[in-house]
């Protein structure tokens, strides 16, 4: 899988796809409003399957973590 990378350098240290400063919101940003992958690739044709696979793990890890913290805390 494609790294996902944060350095406060680049993008104000957001999480990017290594290599791009296409950062892990605009990939969010998509699918927040219905698109998929063949849009993402059609105005990012540079990004490979896999590094769109991994911004779209990273961004389920990340629900699935604070889906649990707002569960511990309503526990």
């Amino acid at each position: 899988m494609a790294a996902i990378v944060c350095n406060k350098n680049i993008l104000g240290g957001k999480p990017r796809i290594e290599g791009t400063r296409i950062s892990i919101d605009v990939i969010g940003d998509y699918l927040s409003f219905g698109y998929g992958v063949n849009e993402i690739r059609r105005d990012y044709p540079h990004l490979t399957k896999d590094q769109i696979d991994s911004a779209l793990s990273y961004i389920a890890d990340k629900a699935l973590k604070e889906k649990e913290i707002l569960e511990s805390k309503t526990s």
